[in-house]
């Protein structure tokens, strides 16, 4: 009886041990750890499937936003305030399904990008609705009050991107408006008056179609703004 619950016990070591090893064996082949990502989010797939997002950088520089800087962390221009956390650096966004050691490097890079922790220049909207993804932006300035994002979400595992940042400007962050559809608006200081951009995304297809909504009384969808970014 003592021989049968020595092998036993021998058994169940043995296989602790490799599973501890492929764990680890795995985890070294990982491009980066989470303790290397500047910023981490979680993202939900159409389907609730969470995931992790990483955006790690190199190259990475940080500073405190200040008037009295003259180089890239120079406050009170389109990129930060006084004493806005920054940091600038080669950054690029990785996934990680939870259920799994593996952490996947992606496609999307952004080189010599300003981070503004402050002002979550990286950034998320989550679902509001069943079936409509969590959207992931990389967020960037391009003016006094405005900026311009890259729009991404998780597809069938993989990060999608599904609007390129320059072509939308805003002023005020998205909100939800309804399933799968966001409301954006930009402060035109050209033409001293604010427009509108209602987007449709379509997960299955990572396609978008937009419009432009007139409103008679402007001021107060303004007013009612809903702040569904974290």
């Amino acid at each position: 009886m003592l021989k049968h619950l020595k092998v036993i016990i021998a058994t169940v070591l043995l296989l602790v041990g490799f599973s501890a090893f492929s764990a680890t064996a795995e985890a070294a082949k990982n491009p980066i750890s989470p303790k290397q990502s500047r910023v981490t989010h979680t993202l939900k797939d159409a389907n609730g499937v969470s995931y992790k997002i990483y955006f790690a950088g190199v190259q990475e520089k940080k500073a405190i936003a200040s008037t009295d800087r003259n180089d890239w962390a120079t406050a009170n221009d389109m990129y930060a305030e006084e004493g806005d956390l920054l940091y600038t650096g080669n950054y690029t966004l990785y996934t990680h399904n939870p259920k799994t050691s593996h952490i996947k490097k992606s496609k999307f890079y952004f080189k010599d990008y300003l981070l503004n922790a402050t002002r979550k220049t990286v950034y998320t909207v989550p679902a509001r609705y069943k079936g409509q993804p969590d959207m992931l932006m990389v967020a960037y300035a391009v003016g006094d009050d405005i900026e311009a994002a890259h729009w991404f979400y998780m597809k069938n595992g993989v990060l999608t991107k599904v609007i390129e940042g320059d072509t939308l400007f805003y002023t005020k962050r998205p909100q939800i408006v309804g399933k799968n559809k966001y409301l954006t608006a930009l402060d035109d200081p050209e033409y001293g008056e604010w427009s509108f951009v209602s987007l449709t995304i379509n997960p299955a297809k990572a396609t978008n179609a937009r419009d432009f909504p007139e409103y008679n009384n402007p001021g107060a969808v303004l007013r009612n703004w809903k702040k569904h970014w974290k």
